[in-house]
């Protein structure tokens, strides 16, 4: 069974050779697996390690970058943390804003802006993969624009505004999601959805909020994905289960990235009251078994999973969140080691 095949598969809930696997990883993490491996190619790693990747296309923003900014405007900037860095906003372009005339002539993302075709050539790329479609947003676009705490604020003393944003952000969104099935039609099977809606020990927002303001658009964006016969990946970190439950009653077929030690979000309870319903993508703990565990510790915690979220199907495994730098190879590979030659058993 090919890689591409049993991700497909385990979506659709047909019979599979064993569960499939998937990872996450930062930019240095890719290059030491490389490294160790002496390899020049990411697809090889997969190979290696027999890792069922879904691979991640979109549209190459062809904005200029010279003020490091992204298509939204926002100022970027590298922040270490150490081994390694993320890119993070530093600037916000509507911070300390709720006028709606300025949301009318604000210069907003186009799609002429992007080029299509590289999309394309990714899909044909990746022809081994499912190919997954990103990065589609609503609140994290506009948590790009205004700070997380404005953000959050103008949902209870602005709704007027933050219901023109999201509408805006909402408009682009589903702009490029149909130019890019136009352009490349079934070259794309999946569509990554992402707000992260939990923290660590509770949700961002209350149900009530998050119905007032993200049901419809998600439910338009999952409308608009099933239109085109296509699978629909949600991502929220944290404790969010309520919000989760919504996205899986609108139609969400894989829900990531399982953080099972926040209050709410025990395995148990997801593959029972949302197993029969929705995939899980993820749960292999990466705060502290990945990184800091023994290799045994770490196949304990994916058979666990597997175990758990796996039994008769319905999971993807994979990390909880991108591999860190200073993970241990040893630990990796004992991850994929063990689905690769267990991942039958517990199906």
């Amino acid at each position: 069974m090919t890689s591409r095949m049993r991700i497909l598969n385990i979506i659709d809930r047909k019979p599979v050779d064993r569960i499939p696997s998937d990872i996450w990883y930062t930019p240095e993490v890719l290059d030491l697996l490389m490294k160790h491996f002496s390899v020049k190619d990411q697809n090889e790693v997969y190979g290696i390690l027999g890792i069922d990747k879904i691979a991640w296309i979109e549209a190459v923003w062809t904005g200029d970058l010279k003020d490091k900014k992204n298509m939204w405007g926002s100022a970027l900037k590298e922040v270490s943390f150490g081994k390694g860095s993320y890119t993070e906003v530093v600037t916000y372009p509507l911070k300390g804003s709720q006028d709606e005339k300025i949301l009318a002539r604000y210069k907003w993302p186009d799609l002429s802006d992007f080029s299509f075709d590289t999309l394309c050539s990714d899909c044909n790329k990746n022809k081994q993969w499912a190919r997954m479609l990103s990065f589609i947003s609503i609140f994290e676009h506009y948590c790009k624009l205004k700070p997380l705490d404005e953000s959050l604020m103008d949902l209870y003393l602005a709704p007027s505004f933050a219901h023109r944003l999201i509408e805006i952000i909402l408009d682009f969104e589903i702009s490029y999601i149909e130019k890019a099935f136009e352009i490349c039609g079934d070259l794309i099977d999946i569509v990554y959805l992402s707000d992260d809606m939990g923290m660590q020990d509770r949700p961002i927002l209350p149900l009530d909020k998050w119905k007032e303001f993200f049901l419809e658009p998600y439910s338009r964006l999952i409308k608009l994905i099933k239109g085109y016969g296509k699978k629909v990946f949600y991502h929220s970190d944290g404790s969010a289960f309520d919000i989760l439950e919504q996205m899986v009653t609108l139609g969400a077929d894989v829900i990531n990235p399982i953080q099972y030690r926040c209050p709410g979000m025990e395995r148990e309870k997801l593959k029972k009251e949302l197993g029969s319903r929705v995939v899980f993508h993820g749960a292999v703990e990466n705060q502290k078994i990945i990184p800091f565990g023994s290799p045994e510790e770490v196949r304990e915690e994916v058979r666990d999973n597997l175990k758990i979220l796996g039994r008769g199907g319905g999971y993807i495994c994979a990390p909880c969140h991108n591999i860190q730098p200073g993970t241990p190879i040893e630990n990796i590979k004992a991850l994929y080691e063990t689905v690769a030659k267990e991942g039958h058993l517990y199906l």
